[in-house]
């Protein structure tokens, strides 16, 4: 059992028992915060491709691109379309702050990125939506509390307005096709952990869809990745689209109404973070973002859910999604429930679109 590429092998809290990678994979990119991965540290340099994609089917694609971003919102004389995107994304700044100096025990305080900006990724040949794969499949794996399966359900609604792609919730997969050996006893705290390497390759993967542009698997089962390591949130793969998240750690929704809007939040943060690596967005160093690395449980609620103007354009570009539109939809469900910070965040930034597209009607 190869992990090839990973993405998520997240202990928070809860340090690793060793530094070493999950007994059997190769980690090109392993994670060791709460969701954060050290590809940027790690990675080799890439093989040469032996087949390369035709200028002209790149071109085409890029004008199929921006014929679905209404052209009021790109009308920047003389840029090409990325730049087009690029300058759009910009009207976003007043309402993002630059990343400041990490506190001790942040992400950035014991790991050094480079980050990625728009052009960095252009360049990478990133993953997109495509007509082929275009959708996200929810997995919910094992039982859940009556307030949990509302998580999953609302998850997987935010997931489809944020990446504008469609989303399906498959029949729940009870835990008992996880093996004896592939579950263990937490040796201090106690507690039933399953691994995560066999829900990918030996649960998700053969039942991948060939439209699926991501199958994320959502338990509320604890979960760890292997020998040498406490537990993690979630893990994945970027290159075979599987992942599996758990929202075991992410507080009790039961609790009252307050306890429930935080549990959904952490997890929608973690869902959003993790296919945004799937779509090959590196880990944000510019500012507050929603694809920032984080390494514990604090440092992840300071963070926001929304991405800053330098991967927002990335998403746009993966996506093909109106940025409008796209807006509007997030804001109505973070105002449904009771998100209000980020539904004002969704407010203020269709605003200021739609400021930019009446300017460039006049």
């Amino acid at each position: 059992m190869q992990v090839a590429t990973l993405f998520g092998c997240e202990s928070g809290e809860g340090a690793p028992e060793t530094s070493a990678p999950p007994a059997g994979s190769r980690c090109a990119i392993l994670e060791t915060g709460l969701y954060g991965s050290t590809q940027q540290n790690r990675r080799r340099r890439p093989r040469k491709r032996i087949l390369r994609r035709n200028p002209t089917m790149r071109s085409l694609e890029v004008m199929f691109v921006i014929s679905l971003i209404p052209l009021g919102l790109l009308s920047a004389a003389g840029e090409s379309p990325p730049q087009n995107l690029h300058t759009l994304a910009s009207k976003l700044k007043p309402l993002h702050k630059p990343m400041g100096e990490p506190k001790p025990g942040d992400w950035l305080s014991v790991r050094t990125e480079p980050g990625q900006t728009f052009k960095e990724y252009l360049r990478a040949r990133p993953e997109t939506i495509t007509d082929a794969r275009n959708k996200i499949y929810i997995q919910p794996m094992g039982q859940f509390s009556g307030a949990q399966e509302r998580i999953v359900a609302l998850t997987a609604d935010f997931l489809g307005r944020y990446y504008g792609a469609k989303t399906e919730m498959r029949p729940n997969i009870p835990l008992s096709v996880i093996p004896k050996k592939a579950r263990r006893i937490h040796p201090v705290l106690g507690g039933e952990q399953v691994l995560t390497t066999y829900i990918l390759y030996e649960v998700l993967k053969p039942r991948l869809p060939k439209d699926a542009v991501a199958y994320i698997a959502l338990t509320a089962s604890d979960l760890w990745p292997g020998k040498g390591w406490n537990f993690v949130f979630g893990q994945a793969s970027i290159t075979d689209r599987v992942g599996v998240w758990s929202i075991h750690r992410n507080g009790d929704p039961e609790a009252s109404a307050e306890e429930f809007r935080l549990c959904l939040l952490r997890t929608m943060k973690t869902a959003a973070h993790e296919v945004g690596h799937m779509l090959s967005m590196y880990h944000c160093t510019l500012y507050d973002c929603g694809m920032n690395g984080s390494n514990h449980r604090e440092e992840a609620d300071r963070r926001p859910v929304s991405l800053c103007p330098e991967c927002i354009a990335k998403l746009w570009w993966a996506t093909r999604v109106d940025p409008v539109a796209r807006f509007r939809k997030l804001a109505e469900f973070c105002k449904t429930n009771d998100l209000k910070l980020e539904a004002e965040y969704y407010d203020k930034a269709t605003k200021l679109l739609k400021a930019k597209e009446a300017k460039s009607d006049s």
